[in-house]
């Protein structure tokens, strides 16, 4: 049985740290990698390699994303994450949406969102 709350908890806590090592460690070799379409249409990122060479600029101690609770069901975890709010007030929020195989993450998906100050 996967633990993907566990899998994806250990993930977060080397993301916080800016453990690249222990980041990559945590995916599988076959792993997918989707991220939000920021600038324009998004790509699928797939390997390993591949992965953690895109997430090697992204985390790490100091300014980033607040990641929030994880929640779980089978191979399936979500976790919520916030940016501090930027210079306009704005914040960007989002969601990670994972799958997960033999306690390796084998797809992330994420989804955000910029909302206006209240």
């Amino acid at each position: 049985m996967t633990d993907a709350r566990g899998s994806i908890e250990r993930f977060n806590a080397a993301w916080e740290r800016g453990d690249l090592a222990e980041v990559s460690a945590c995916l599988a070799e076959d792993v997918t990698y989707c991220p939000n379409a920021w600038d324009g249409p998004a790509a699928t990122v797939r390997g390993r390699a591949a992965v953690t060479a895109a997430f090697a600029d992204q985390l790490g101690p100091g300014e980033g994303p607040v990641l929030g609770a994880v929640w779980a069901d089978g191979e399936r975890a979500l976790c919520e994450w916030q940016w501090p709010p930027a210079g306009d007030g704005t914040v960007l929020r989002g969601l990670d949406v994972y799958r997960v195989r033999d306690g390796l993450i084998v797809a992330k998906d994420v989804y955000g969102k910029i909302t206006a100050p209240a």
